[in-house]
């Protein structure tokens, strides 16, 4: 592995570390503050976090991460953030399938490393949806970034959905202006129920195989 990528798979993990104190920070500071309804004397949430292990199949190290998980808040019925950067090598069978979606690298070389921060809250009022990010930066024998974020489902406040999206393009638009149309055309087809002819939520933004230039791609 050349020093390059060792230095970029650091920054990466490093800094999906970094974001997943700072939102756990942000969500237990929205407990402490919330001062109002029905939930407002309970005890405000807190986060438990317990460390996740890998193992590969002959038994070693393949990596792990942070469960960061909160229940039963003042405003959050259920958080769950967690980071994790494992590595290893697919078996045959994983490898053939990898290759079949399309997976950059994965057909030549079966092993891979990935680091991550995923995320998912659900909100005690029921009129307000719940919230999906993830983002990663995965390396087989090339390297990439995917990942997006959502709500979901459907918000009966037009103005609120609206401003969601704004602050989605306002992001998008300040690396390319091709960004915002495409990712959110990708989430909406992703989120998309034939068999009700509708989408499942209010969507967001995906995007995936970003890898032609790693300095652009990680600041946005």
């Amino acid at each position: 592995m050349s020093n390059q990528l060792e230095t970029e798979r650091a920054r990466a993990a490093q800094w999906f570390r970094d974001l997943r104190d700072q939102i756990v920070a942000a969500f237990e500071t929205l407990e402490d503050t919330h001062s109002q309804g029905p939930m407002a004397k309970a005890a405000p949430g807190r986060f438990e976090v317990s460390q996740t292990k890998r193992h590969s199949d002959d038994g070693s190290d393949a990596g792990g991460g942070l469960m960061s998980v909160m229940r039963g808040g003042r405003v959050f019925e259920k958080v769950g953030v967690n980071v994790s950067t494992v590595f290893g090598s697919l078996n045959p069978r994983a490898q053939k399938a990898m290759a079949a979606r399309g997976v950059p690298g994965i057909d030549s070389d079966p092993r891979f490393w990935a680091s991550g921060i995923s995320l998912v809250a659900h909100v005690r009022n029921p009129h307000v949806p719940a919230a999906h990010m993830n983002t990663r930066f995965i390396a087989t024998s090339k390297n990439w970034f995917g990942g997006g974020g959502d709500l979901t489902p459907l918000l009966p406040d037009v103005a609120a959905g609206a401003e969601f999206h704004a602050a989605l393009k306002a992001a998008c638009d300040s690396h390319d202006p091709d960004y915002y149309p495409k990712y959110k055309k990708w989430c909406d087809e992703y989120f998309y129920l034939p068999h009700r002819n509708e989408a499942r939520g209010i969507g967001g933004i995906f995007f995936d195989y970003k890898k032609k230039n790693f300095e652009k791609d990680f600041q946005f």
